[in-house]
Order: C-alpha cells, then structure tokens, then sequence
C-alpha cells in the first residue's frame, strides 16, 4: 500500500506537467494495492505502469490512436497477468507514440518540459524518470525502450527476440516486435525482466573480468559532440576498473537500417493498414505515409530483407564472439523538442538482430539533460547482459 500511496503523491504533482498517463484511477490503483499486499507474492505491492499497447482487462488499450478509442479489452496481456500473479501493482497505463510508432502522444520530458521523452514508450520512461513509478512496461520495435529510457534518464531493457510472451501485445512488426521494461535502476527492471516470457534472472558478473566491444567508436558523425565525450569517459571508466574494453568494426551493418525498414514497413501494412484505410482522418499524416510505403513493397522485397536480416544476425555473432557485451551511444544526442520523438538510428541494428540491449544513464549533456550509454548482448544472453548492467551501473553513472 505505501508504494502506491507515494507514487500518487508523486503523480498529485508531477502529471499535470508531465502527462505520462493515458489512464489512471488512484482508487483502483489502491485497492489492487490492499488485495496484492495481502496475497503475497515476490512483487506484493509494487507499482507497474503498462503501456497503452499492452491488453488490460476492463480498462482502455486505446494504442495511442483515435482508432481505436473505447477500446476495452475482456483479458489481460499475458505480461499483465504474470505481473499480477507475482503481486505487482497495474497502477495506469502509460501514454504511447500513436500505434507505437512515431508521432507523439502528449507526454513530455520531466527535465525538460518543452523536450520529447522520446518514444514510443515514451509515458513509461516519463513517469519513471518522474518519480511516478518505480517500474514500467514498454515495448520496442526500433528503439522505443532503449531511446526514451536514455533520453529520460532511466533504465531500459530490450530482452532477445523471441523470448518474451506478446500475447495480448499490440503488432506492428511480429519480426522485429519485443516487450519490455524500464526502471528506476538495473534492480528494477531485473525483478520484471523474468516475468517477460522466458528470461532467466539476472547473473552475476565480476567487472574486472568483463571484455567489452565498443562499437563503433565515438566519432560516429551522427553523435553529438556531448554523446562522444560521455561514451569516452564511460570507456576510461571502465578500463580504470580493470574491464577490457576493445574496437568493434561496424562495415558489415551498412545496410542494416534499409533492411529494417523494409521489414518494418511491410509488416506494418499487413498488421494495421486495413484499419488505417477505413478511417485514414484518424491516422496522421507521418503514419499514413509510412503504411503507404508498406503498402508499395512486395512480398519479394520482404522475403529478400529477411534474408538479408539473417545474413546480418550471423555478422553479429561474429562480431560479438569473445565479449560479454558491446557498447554504444543510446541516441545521438540530449533529447531534441517536443514535435518529434528522437533518432532512433543507435538501436536500429540491435533491434534488426534480435539483440538483448539495455540503457545505462551515463552522464548529462550541455543542458543538463541526460544521456545514455547502450549495452548489447549475445542473442539469448539476457540474464549474462544484466548481469553486465549491474558491474556497469555505478561505473558509468
């Protein structure tokens, strides 16, 4: 009951600014508060915000759209359920970009009210950032945990592809779709994590002992000048704790964003584009345009970008062989204004191979705005790149 109780002090003075939630009732919030308490459970008691893409049972999943307002599902997502069964709280849904994609809902930065938080899990990384929630629910289909989690100041975690549950999880791209979560701190989003689907708990790793990748350095023309000096000093750091930090070669990934567009845009076509074309003054125009592109690809060009896709996951395992994690930029710079939801470019080849990848706040920008540092691991290594997240964590910070 007292978790709940504060996050509502919190959210008393923060969410009229803040605007992380697309629903919330503080009466329901406390009386699943009183009934989780009383039944137990390795969560009793904690607050979850879930994303509005994500099935609550008799309570809105409106996906962020004017499409599907009034939408209220008869059962929960399997996550929900697994969250609940542990004792966690469903405390409100957290506001999504529209369909999880790109144009912005109303939530906006808690450093800065005129920036995005990013998105498109854009509510949860809010009202953890503001204190609103100690744990939240995303999902990411190119970087929309990882980059509203850097942009925010929080810890997000992108588990491999394939291992979580989505049922009851809205589609955009079944490829390249993934649930996850994000956090106060790594121990926040490591007691979520195995409630996922099928990922282990989080496993101890010594830092002295770890050998990283640092791909692919930070004079990335596309990194802000800020992003390459905090990426370095979280590379000195880590060598100074006795970690083995090395180079990784990025030419074989050229084509890694044309590929994952194709996929995304083709799938996103078949997964919404019907219910887009019935009500297209619903949709905005960003949306609309992008299911057009899918509409124009073809079922060849999907095939061939799979495949390419495959070619790229074996580049990768070789890339990543012999190190526990590789690191990167989260996003190319502090977080931009409030019309957009940020660049989504430094998760895009993470994503595209089913990567496990993890947000570690690491250091403010110019403005005093956060900015994050991206740990990737091995394909069904999630519970080894927690384990990595948490010899980082004080580190990098």
């Amino acid at each position: 009951m007292m978790a709940v109780e504060r996050c509502l002090e919190v959210v008393a003075r923060r969410e009229p600014d803040v605007r992380a939630f697309a629903w919330l009732d503080p009466e329901r919030a406390r009386a699943a508060a009183a009934l989780a308490c009383s039944g137990g459970g390795r969560l009793a008691g904690l607050p979850v915000g879930v994303k509005d893409v994500i099935d609550t049972a008799g309570i809105p999943t409106e996906r962020g759209s004017a499409l599907y307002a009034g939408r209220v599902p008869a059962r929960s997502a399997a996550v929900v359920r697994r969250l609940e069964d542990a004792g966690a709280v469903m405390f409100g849904k957290t506001v999504t970009a529209e369909l999880a994609f790109a144009y912005p809902g109303p939530t906006r930065n808690p450093w800065d009210l005129t920036r995005t938080p990013g998105g498109s899990s854009m509510g949860s990384a809010a009202a953890v950032a503001a204190g609103m929630l100690p744990a939240a629910l995303g999902t990411q289909t190119n970087s929309s945990i990882v980059m509203p989690a850097a942009l925010c100041g929080v810890v997000g975690f992108k588990p491999s592809a394939g291992v979580t549950d989505r049922t009851g999880v809205m589609a955009f791209s079944p490829t390249l779709d993934e649930l996850g979560c994000l956090g106060a701190g790594v121990a926040d989003v490591a007691a979520l994590a195995p409630l996922l689907g099928d990922v282990e708990p989080a496993a101890a790793v010594a830092l002295e002992r770890l050998r990283v990748r640092a791909a692919f350095g930070p004079g990335w023309p596309q990194a802000a000048p800020c992003v390459a000096a905090a990426f370095e000093r979280a590379l000195a750091a880590l060598r100074a704790a006795g970690a083995r930090v090395e180079p990784a070669d990025g030419a074989p990934f050229a084509t890694a964003r044309d590929v994952h567009r194709t996929i995304m845009a083709f799938e996103a076509w078949g997964e919404l584009g019907a219910d887009a074309s019935a009500r297209p003054e619903l949709v905005s125009d960003w949306l609309l345009r992008y299911l057009a592109e899918g509409e124009r690809l073809t079922a060849a060009e999907h095939r061939a970008a799979l495949a390419a896709r495959e070619r790229l996951i074996a580049a990768f395992d070789r890339l990543i062989e012999g190190a526990d994690a590789i690191l990167c930029p989260s996003a190319p710079d502090e977080a931009p204004d409030a019309a957009g939801t940020g660049d989504p470019r430094f998760c895009t080849l993470w994503t595209l191979v089913g990567a496990p990848a993890l947000n570690l706040p690491c250091g403010r920008g110019p403005h005093g705005l956060p900015l994050g540092l991206q740990l990737v691991g091995r394909r069904g290594g999630d519970a080894a790149l927690l384990g990595v997240a948490h010899a980082l964590e004080p580190v990098v910070a």
